[in-house]
């Protein structure tokens, strides 16, 4: 059984309907890419399965509980964490004080199959950048940085899931380097990831499975090395 399963999703922002239809699937422990260009309706899907955005139509299911039009806390707290692309960290606070945070709106669900919680020392191994600022305020980080912090703010809720919105957009190599083995890491604890992504070559490093969209309609889905097989595909819907 899917942890995740979004069928037959439609979405619109006031008049302009962004979402036609849009169906994916997420497995326990897997990682997999929602891939398109700007304006595909990639950051759109993960607002609707997050409750960001009222859906207008379809499904959201979650580890077999329906979700769908739930308000955005009651699903993070069933255990589907989400990063947006915006950030959204606590610039006021430090790197340890929006830890904290995180630790308050953990999960309702708690931890699986006997995996220990997140807990800012676990985190400082996976993200050493973030250990060695852990008292600098947020505002005082680079880019790269509040996205590793944001990242962790969520896994310290303790997701079973975690939707991810283009996490290696306008990073360096370096820290785009480590975002992918932060991704590998939750993949390895058995943290399921749908992230939204652009950048072909972070995804076929991290994803097992992806789905191209555009227009607001699943055009793409199959394997990682399918979708790079696929000179057309890539051609019609992910080049600029």
């Amino acid at each position: 059984m899917a942890l995740l399963d979004v069928a037959n999703l439609t979405a619109a922002y006031g008049q302009a309907q962004v979402l036609f239809g849009v169906s994916l699937t997420l497995g326990p422990g897997e990682v997999a890419a929602l891939m398109g260009r700007n304006g595909a309706g990639k950051s759109s899907t993960l607002k609707a399965v997050m409750g960001l955005l009222a859906p207008l139509g379809g499904s959201v299911v979650f580890e077999g509980r329906p979700v769908t039009g739930w308000e955005p806390y009651r699903i993070a707290r069933a255990g589907l964490g989400y990063v947006p692309e915006e950030r959204r960290i606590f610039t006021d606070l430090t790197v340890f004080e929006n830890l904290e945070v995180g630790r308050k709106g953990a999960t309702d669900a708690g931890i699986a199959d006997g995996r220990p919680p997140w807990t800012p020392e676990r985190l400082f191994a996976v993200f050493p950048n973030l250990a060695e600022m852990r008292g600098r305020r947020a505002s005082a980080m680079s880019g790269g940085e509040q996205q590793m912090l944001t990242i962790a703010r969520t896994l310290m809720g303790n997701p079973h899931a975690v939707l991810l919105d283009e996490p290696s957009e306008g990073l360096s190599p370096l820290i785009v380097e480590q975002m992918a083995e932060a991704v590998l890491r939750m993949k390895r604890e058995g943290i399921a990831v749908l992230l939204s992504e652009q950048n072909l070559t972070f995804a076929a490093a991290v994803c097992d499975r992806a789905y191209v969209i555009e227009k607001g309609t699943i055009r793409f889905e199959g394997t990682m090395a399918a979708l790079e097989a696929d000179e057309a595909v890539r051609e019609a819907y992910l080049t600029v």
